[in-house]
């Protein structure tokens, strides 16, 4: 979701903790990925801006990752 200063994304991945969820930042592309016994997720998203990946900050509770990607200021 396009929240104006930030992007922020939801990822569902039941039955997978936060210490489980691996996420990296490449240039203009977000890769999420998740793994807990037979449970194996993985994502990359295309972002509509550059990302300050100084500023970025996640929280996950139940399986469920939430990020902000703050967006690189344009002079």
């Amino acid at each position: 979701f396009d929240e104006g200063e930030f992007i922020r994304v939801i990822a569902e991945m039941p039955g997978v903790d936060g210490t489980d969820i691996k996420y990296d930042l490449k240039e203009d592309v977000l890769i999420i990925s998740g793994e807990k016994g037979d449970r194996k997720y993985y994502k990359e998203l295309l972002l509509p801006s550059a990302i300050d990946a100084q500023k970025t900050t996640h929280s996950s509770n139940n399986g469920i990752l939430e990020m902000k990607l703050w967006k690189v200021k344009q002079q």
